[in-house]
């Protein structure tokens, strides 16, 4: 295959396995290319055209519908379509480049089910018409079902403002060890905290300024506030129970908590101590699963990022909407659950439980939370709390941190959060 359909080919693989596999892009991704030469402005393009083709699928098939009567969203085809368009309508690259890779893609032997004059003949008839379709809408209802009936409490205003958002990309925040150390930043940014920033990104995230001297970690805003609007937490001992890759972790460390971090993933475990490495702290992380603990050991605060659908970071994993599956809830709720049970075994009387997972799906964080407190009646919710009106805005009125994907005050985006506070009383 020539060099220049390469990008093009990976990005096919990706996109194919993604549809069907359960394991999110960066997983995909790195095991595709693995073991492949492939240059930056390459991977730059396969990035690119994957998480485009998956933001923008359903405007894709709405695309589709116009031209095609039928086809089969497994066949290698569609797949190859699909990025094509993406490229074409939304990426806006020059038509003749892809419909001319897209066509030797086809005559490939490793696909020989794809028909080179339909797809050239398709390409053609959307190339021309790009600007038109370009400006094709969604409605929410075209979501995945699974998702709908997640949320048949949303209102109307809900429902416009997600699917508006959902499709940018997300901004960079990146969080300080100290705020001496934010002054000494000096690109262009817009400040979200006393030691927290967004930036922009325009460059790759090595490159950026005090990388290396281990200053700031990234770590999205509504993944950071929970920690931060926690209290005291200067020399109390702390159990971080699925620590990687290991931003509250670094939190905690830097408001001076003596910190237990346990995860039961490998490569997120190698992560997190690249990222303590460079941060320049020795802390160890345990790779074991912390519900296996012994609950002789107690905690003044217990942290449990728990396992979930990852649906509040929608905008950075695309796959939850692509794929064809929806998420295995039972199992996932099951798993939450079970460090809820074992969090309230390990934690100190008038210690605290901060629960806390990246999705803002009910069954996944209040339900969670109302069903632990009815069964566990020494336990009581304790509200978070902000002098800061606009994040105090982010806590709803039983006093959880909840936000979900948005524009925070038409400034910057942040992820979909749920946190709550549970206090053991004596």
């Amino acid at each position: 295959m020539q060099k220049g359909l390469i990008s093009r080919y990976i990005t096919f693989q990706i996109l194919k396995s993604l549809k069907n596999e359960k394991i999110n892009y960066d997983s995909i991704y790195l095991k595709i290319i693995k073991n492949k030469k492939i240059s930056s402005s390459d991977i730059k393009l396969i990035q690119n055209v994957v998480l485009t083709s998956m933001r923008y699928n359903l405007e894709i098939d709405k695309i589709l519908k116009i031209y095609v009567k039928k086809i089969n969203k497994n066949s290698n085809s569609y797949f190859l379509i699909l990025s094509s368009i993406a490229q074409i309508v939304f990426l806006n690259f020059k038509d003749y480049a892809v419909i001319n890779s897209s066509v030797e893609i086809a005559k490939n032997k490793k696909f020989l089910k794809i028909y080179p004059a339909f797809i050239n003949g398709l390409l053609r008839n959307i190339a021309r018409n790009k600007k038109k379709l370009s400006k094709i809408k969604v409605s929410f209802s075209m979501l995945p079902q699974w998702f709908i009936d997640q949320t048949k409490n949303w209102n109307e205003k809900q429902k416009t403002n997600f699917v508006k958002t959902i499709k940018n990309e997300p901004d960079i925040h990146l969080v300080f060890k100290t705020s001496k150390d934010l002054d000494k930043f000096k690109l262009p940014s817009i400040r979200t905290t006393k030691n927290s920033l967004i930036i922009k990104k325009t460059t790759k995230i090595e490159n950026l300024p005090k990388y290396r001297e281990g200053v700031w970690w990234i770590q999205d805003f509504s993944s950071m506030m929970p920690l931060f609007l926690l209290d005291e937490k200067n020399s109390k001992k702390v159990l971080d129970m699925c620590a990687a890759p290991g931003g509250k972790t670094i939190q905690l460390i830097c408001d001076n908590a003596e910190v237990i971090s346990y995860d039961k993933n490998k490569n997120k475990v190698s992560i997190m101590k690249e990222n303590l490495r460079r941060l320049n702290f020795q802390n160890e992380i345990i790779n074991k699963d912390s519900l296996k603990i012994n609950s002789r050991n107690k905690f003044d605060i217990v942290i449990i990022d728990a396992p979930c659908s990852s649906i509040g970071t929608i905008r950075r994993n695309p796959e939850i909407f692509y794929r064809h599956s929806s998420p295995n809830f039972q199992y996932i709720t099951s798993i939450q659950y079970k460090f809820l049970n074992k969090a309230k075994n390990l934690v100190k009387n008038n210690g605290i439980i901060i629960y806390m997972v990246c999705s803002f799906l009910n069954i996944e964080g209040e339900n969670q939370i109302e069903r632990f407190l009815y069964n566990n009646k020494n336990f009581s919710l304790k509200k978070f709390f902000s002098k800061n009106h606009d994040i105090n805005e982010l806590i709803n009125e039983k006093g959880f941190f909840k936000t979900h994907p948005t524009n925070f005050r038409n400034k910057f985006f942040i992820d979909g959060f749920f946190a709550a506070k549970l206090q053991k009383n004596d």
